[in-house]
């Protein structure tokens, strides 16, 4: 039977992942603790969040939150830290496959489990900013295009007139 304290870390754990969108379960070995600090502040920035967790209460509390036991049984094996998610999911990726020592051993973004082959895809995804720079850029292009094409059809309007006009005199 577990005891109070561990129910009440198990609840207060629940909570704070229940507004997790995107979970990324990381071996945090070799990590110091300079660097678990500079990741740490680097996710507070990007609204995301890092926790180190028991084993056992991480897989309980995933499950509570009604997470397929199957899926996220073999995450927690070893030292196991979640990097969570509150905002975009990819620029979390971006961070924590740029830390050297920590290694990704799987993710759940929103309720789907991915591999680690699949966040280090992720993680070369531009971000939201930049994805949408990028439709601007193409609009853009798409607009001059049709200013291009637009003077084509008045130059060749402006000749016709003007064999038009020749022809009549």
């Amino acid at each position: 039977m577990p005891s109070q304290k561990n129910e009440k870390y198990l609840n207060e754990t629940a909570e704070h992942l229940k507004t997790g969108k995107a979970f990324y379960f990381t071996d945090f070995t070799g990590l110091t603790v300079a660097n678990m600090e500079k990741l740490r502040r680097e996710l507070k920035k990007n609204n995301g969040n890092y926790l180190v967790l028991k084993n056992t209460i991480g897989f309980l509390a995933m499950k509570q939150l009604g997470f397929d036991e199957a899926a996220i049984k073999n995450l927690f094996s070893g030292p196991t830290g979640i990097a969570i998610a509150f905002d975009d999911p990819i620029v979390l990726a971006k961070i924590i496959t740029s830390h050297e020592n920590l290694k990704v051993k799987g993710s759940l973004i929103e309720g789907d489990f991915f591999t680690t082959e699949q966040v280090i895809a992720f993680s070369k995804i531009p971000s939201k900013d930049i994805l949408y720079s990028q439709i601007v850029g193409s609009l853009n292009i798409l607009g001059n295009f049709v200013g291009v094409l637009e003077g084509i059809i008045r130059n060749m309007m402006y000749t016709l007139e003007a064999m038009k006009n020749k022809e009549a005199k």
